[in-house]
């Protein structure tokens, strides 16, 4: 199975040079029974797609709930256990508040934009 094959009711996910680039179709993450859909989708790339590159592209995202933040950290822990790594970019102002209140802006690596993300990504 490749990632062409994923259909996601809550992420856009393209494969660019071996790396999972995904993007959230809603901008407004905060209703809990979404937030574990998103989480099983997040999760699937790594436990069943064997990801190891993947970039969260957080444009357009206006709102996100600590359960949002928690899946992105579950998902940062199953990368690096298997020798993966997370990057996120395009974090507008409120996710970039929102990473820097919560002490989260230094645990992810951040990059300004997909370009950017794909650099830190040998």
């Amino acid at each position: 199975m490749s990632l062409s094959d994923i259909t996601s009711q809550y992420l856009e996910i393209q494969e660019q040079n071996g790396v999972a680039c995904v993007q959230f179709k809603e901008n407004r993450l905060t209703d809990e029974d979404n937030i574990e859909q998103i989480g099983r989708e997040l999760f699937a790339l790594t436990d069943q797609y064997h990801c190891k590159k993947v970039i969260l592209d957080l444009t357009d995202l206006k709102m996100l709930t600590s359960s949002v933040l928690g899946k992105m950290i579950t998902l940062h822990r199953k990368l690096h256990r298997s020798n993966g790594k997370l990057v996120l970019c395009n974090a507008g102002d409120y996710v970039t508040e929102v990473l820097e209140t919560s002490r989260l802006h230094d645990y992810f690596h951040v990059a300004d934009d997909q370009s950017a993300a794909l650099k830190l990504l040998p």
